[in-house]
């Protein structure tokens, strides 16, 4: 009878506890099922708005972003969950060569006065190459210090400001930032430098049907299809001194990979690719 009692005792405990498990279990997926989802807005929202950029082309040099299409403060409003740095403030210039343009977004502390420093700047460089005044128009001054500005914008490159907030959502909009910040209003040769994130089986199918329908880039037709069926969520894995983010990216001109990266949870919070496959192999078949 004693023995019976204590075999019963232990049944019960063992349900007990295959309960209290299960209970922790499903919490844990939830949890991460949030968490994931909120990555997936956030990667959605901020690509939609990037998609939605466009530049303005101007009858002379250089072209410059529709500032109707781009707004800097509305932008950076998508990134709520990375801190900014006191005492700047984010600034943008389109960096345009002929062959090519992009964005970059820069710090620069309100108290530099960014046309005296490019001044400054200009009159070190016609002086340290000794550039005869003859040779100093307006086109070759005008152009001088476009690129000095260029130059002091990457010096001070928004990314090597931005810290994340220490989460899961905090990690991915910091890595999506360091990758992607600048992933639009591409010009002409900058286009072969695209890419995007695959943040849903939505998003692969609409850029199979593209690339179905076009005659511009060639690839396996086997290969892209068995993309259909693979879980393109982001998966995000919050370790004790690091945060390990896996999603799948598109590099539009060249092909398809899974990516996944280490970002060390402490300044100056190092990103590293820890792995980078190559899914699908994506040739294009003209010329910018």
């Amino acid at each position: 009878m004693v023995k019976l009692m204590i075999v019963s005792a232990i049944r019960c405990d063992v349900i007990f506890i295959l309960r209290r498990l299960n209970i922790i279990l499903l919490f844990i997926f939830f949890v991460n099922g949030l968490i994931a989802q909120n990555a997936v807005n956030f990667i959605e929202r901020v690509q939609n708005y990037q998609k939605a950029v466009k530049i303005k082309q101007t009858v002379k040099f250089p072209d410059s972003i529709d500032t109707t299409t781009f707004n800097l403060n509305k932008y950076l409003q998508y990134f709520d969950k990375l801190i900014f740095p006191d005492g700047l403030r984010c600034h943008y210039i389109f960096a345009d060569d002929r062959l090519g343009g992009s964005p970059i977004l820069y710090f620069k502390n309100d108290s530099l006065e960014i046309d005296s420093y490019i001044e400054k700047k200009f009159q070190e460089s016609v002086d340290k190459n000794s550039v005869a005044k003859g040779l100093i128009t307006k086109e070759f001054e005008d152009v001088r210090k476009v690129q000095i500005l260029w130059g002091f914008a990457e010096m001070n490159n928004a990314r090597n400001f931005l810290k994340p907030e220490d989460t899961e959502i905090g990690y991915v909009q910091y890595l999506f930032f360091n990758q992607f910040g600048e992933q639009f209003a591409l010009k002409w040769h900058s286009n072969y430098g695209q890419k995007s994130i695959i943040f849903s089986e939505n998003e692969m199918k609409r850029l199979f049907n593209f690339y179905s329908n076009t005659s511009d880039f060639s690839y396996k037709i086997e290969d892209f299809e068995k993309l259909l069926e693979i879980n393109l969520t982001p998966v995000i894995e919050l370790g004790n001194d690091k945060c390990i983010i896996t999603w799948y990216e598109i590099r539009t001109h060249s092909g398809i990979h899974k990516l996944t990266y280490e970002i060390r949870r402490l300044s100056p919070y190092r990103i590293t690719t820890k792995e980078d496959i190559e899914l699908l192999k994506i040739n294009t078949e003209f010329f910018y």
